[in-house]
């Protein structure tokens, strides 16, 4: 089962006012707080879970640590980024590379991407299809199955 979490909301929901930006890091730890209690309810180690980013404007580099990375470190599962745009992704992927991390990105067409330390992305690759989470199309890309 994917579990689908969308950033946006949490966003709203957790923090007082009107923000679509992620910047600070205790607006990150609040929202990522919100989502590894949303993951929680996730079964077993294999859990994938779809966070969403769209309806979200800029996210800084302190949040991309906040949420991303800490979410990475402390969570069993996959990760996939979805809605993500050329901002969030100038600041999540030096976070990621920094801390030899990495994480699956979703693009409209239902590929994936591993972006972050690029010895992290190629062996989360191979995981996601040794464990049959991914698949790879007749185009060469990796598809969630």
């Amino acid at each position: 089962m994917i579990q689908h979490i969308d950033v946006h909301a949490v966003l709203q929901e957790s923090v007082s006012g009107v923000y679509t930006d992620l910047v600070t890091r205790p607006t990150g730890r609040v929202v990522r707080e919100c989502i590894e209690r949303a993951m929680a309810t996730a079964a077993g180690d294999g859990a994938v879970a779809r966070i969403d980013f769209a309806g979200v404007g800029c996210i800084d580099y302190s949040c991309a640590d906040e949420i991303v990375a800490k979410l990475l470190r402390s969570r069993p599962g996959v990760l996939v980024l979805t809605g993500i745009s050329d901002g969030h992704r100038e600041a999540i992927e030096p976070v990621l590379a920094g801390h030899r991390l990495a994480v699956l990105i979703e693009r409209p067409d239902g590929t994936l991407e591993a972006v972050g330390a690029p010895d992290a992305a190629a062996a989360l690759l191979e995981e996601l299809v040794a464990r049959r989470l991914a698949a790879r199309t007749p185009g060469g890309t990796l598809t969630l199955t």
